[in-house]
């Protein structure tokens, strides 16, 4: 027996009550228990609807679902980051692995400047801040899409909120550990050392403009790749 139109909403809003937020989550979890519950039918045909979903749902654990919506996220932002990588290798590629070098010399030779600390850390401080800034301006607008759409993605999620956030925290711990907290310090390091941390800012800033330029141009193209569905039903 197959499940009716009215059934697979009634699934849809059980995956809702069970904290299930993201629709390609649900639709996921959707299409499994209907499986699951007609393959129950088979084996016991005159047991109700509710029945089978119910036994469907005990399957998953004393967890339910979150299990799969954690097992979901680190995916996804897995996802998020191997993008990042892809967009970031561009910069070690002609035209633009000449500004590259240009950037790791400037941030190698900005180290003998008097306040050259504090350039470093102004640099630092101005990406992280406007990551955070973006973070909260797309969390503004994930609200208002999802009062028109009703629906939130995942990955629209893990690109405009987790993964900048995530970024942010990576590179606030990169930049806390390896290098100085004092300009005494900073002044004194070694030519290894310098060549390194000029490294970690060009890294940061790069990572920086892929993070807050690039993947927020290329995020619905991204979700459409990602969701064959997204383009009908953001349309909708």
């Amino acid at each position: 027996m197959k499940l009716s139109e009215i059934q697979i909403k009634n699934l849809y809003k059980f995956t809702r009550q069970h904290y299930v937020e993201h629709y390609d989550v649900q639709t996921e979890l959707v299409d499994h228990l209907a499986n699951d519950i007609e393959q129950i039918w088979e084996e016991h045909p005159k047991i109700t609807f509710e029945q089978a979903r119910d036994k469907s749902f005990k399957k998953f654990g004393v967890f339910g679902f979150m299990d799969v919506v954690e097992k979901k996220q680190r995916q996804m932002t897995k996802k998020y980051f191997k993008v990042i990588f892809k967009f970031a290798k561009e910069w070690f590629r002609l035209p633009k692995i000449i500004l590259t070098f240009f950037l790791l010399f400037a941030f190698y030779k900005i180290q003998e400047l008097q306040n050259g600390y504090y350039i470093y850390a102004t640099i630092y401080g101005v990406v992280i801040v406007l990551e955070l800034i973006v973070l909260i301006n797309n969390k503004r607008k994930a609200k208002q899409q999802f009062k028109i759409t009703q629906k939130k993605w995942m990955f629209k999620d893990v690109i405009h909120m987790n993964g900048i956030g995530n970024s942010a925290i990576v590179f606030f711990y990169m930049f806390d550990f390896f290098l100085p907290n004092n300009t005494k310090d900073f002044l004194a390091m070694g030519d290894f050392r310098r060549v390194f941390s000029a490294i970690l800012l060009t890294i940061l800033v790069i990572f920086g403009y892929v993070t807050l330029v690039i993947i927020p141009k290329k995020a619905e193209q991204l979700l459409e790749e990602t969701y064959p569905e997204y383009k009908l039903v953001k349309n909708l």
